[in-house]
């Protein structure tokens, strides 16, 4: 039976993340762990390291997404895999949706184009969609990093995540850049993946149910520095991703200044990331 290696990328986690972690251990053949924590869980470290199929790594303080996964990417390309499960330590898979998806990842044909398979986030203020029978796979612009199968070898063509970003947007940015050069990004609508998406809760605001997710001021920094940056690079080439783009960080500020706390304090780190992604400042802040 073929089997990808994962990646999961551990920051503070609770002990909670091993059950996260048991819903796709199974599928994978090996998993990397790679710890960004600055506060080590011990107890959560000696359960991942009594799985024989777990390597643990230990990156001794948090050196960001990008840099974690591209970690977990060059382990499994040394090992000879052929796709890499990229996920979140708070994401789970629903029942047999890890295998649905790694089933169609090796039935493809050996000149496939396809850079990302993806499932369905299943999120609190997202419902899974309805799919007609005959629709099984959508292709996209891009897709979120927990749950998805990355294929190395697009991987290796096109270079790893983008490691200046340090966190946010690393994921579209990648996408994006896949399918510049000629890669495709694909949702598996028989795939879901139970994904939290932040701390959200929701407000009924003019007879609606208006979300909205609590991001610390720190990465309220990063989403707008780095969203800008995409904007940037792939603004002609993708118009409408771009254009929705713009759109969620005015309406986002929007919901920050209606229902969040820290109102003042967001509102300076995303002036500031605005400040930034101008005068060509990335990395950690």
């Amino acid at each position: 039976m073929h089997k990808p290696d994962g990646v999961v990328v551990l920051y503070n986690p609770d002990e909670s993340v091993w059950s996260n972690i048991a819903s796709y251990i199974d599928y994978v053949g090996f998993l990397y762990v790679v710890d960004n924590s600055e506060q080590k869980n011990l107890l959560l470290i000696d359960q991942i390291n009594s799985h024989p199929s777990v390597v643990y790594i230990d990156n001794k303080s948090n050196l960001g997404i990008a840099s974690a996964l591209n970690r977990g990417a060059k382990e499994a390309i040394n090992h000879s895999a052929s796709w890499l499960l990229t996920m979140d330590q708070d994401s789970r898979f629903d029942k047999t949706s890890l295998q649905t998806l790694v089933d169609f990842a090796y039935s493809l044909p050996e000149d496939h184009k396809v850079g990302v398979l993806s499932p369905v986030h299943k999120t609190v203020n997202v419902d899974v969609p309805i799919i007609k029978d005959d629709i099984l796979t959508v292709e996209v612009n891009s897709v979120m990093t927990s749950g998805n199968l990355i294929y190395l070898k697009a991987f290796q063509s096109v270079g790893g995540f983008l490691e200046k970003y340090f966190i946010d947007c690393v994921d579209h940015e990648y996408c994006l850049r896949l399918k510049v050069n000629g890669f495709r990004v694909i949702l598996h609508n028989e795939s879901i993946l139970e994904h939290n998406l932040g701390d959200i809760e929701s407000r009924s605001f003019l007879g609606r149910e208006i979300y909205y997710t609590n991001h610390s001021a720190i990465r309220r920094y990063y989403i707008t520095r780095n969203r800008l940056d995409v904007i940037f690079r792939y603004g002609k080439a993708f118009p409408y991703f771009s254009s929705n783009e713009v759109k969620k960080i005015f309406f986002e500020w929007l919901k920050i200044l209606l229902f969040e706390e820290n109102k003042l304090t967001k509102t300076f780190f995303i002036l500031k990331g605005c400040k930034d992604f101008f005068i060509r400042r990335f990395g950690k802040l």
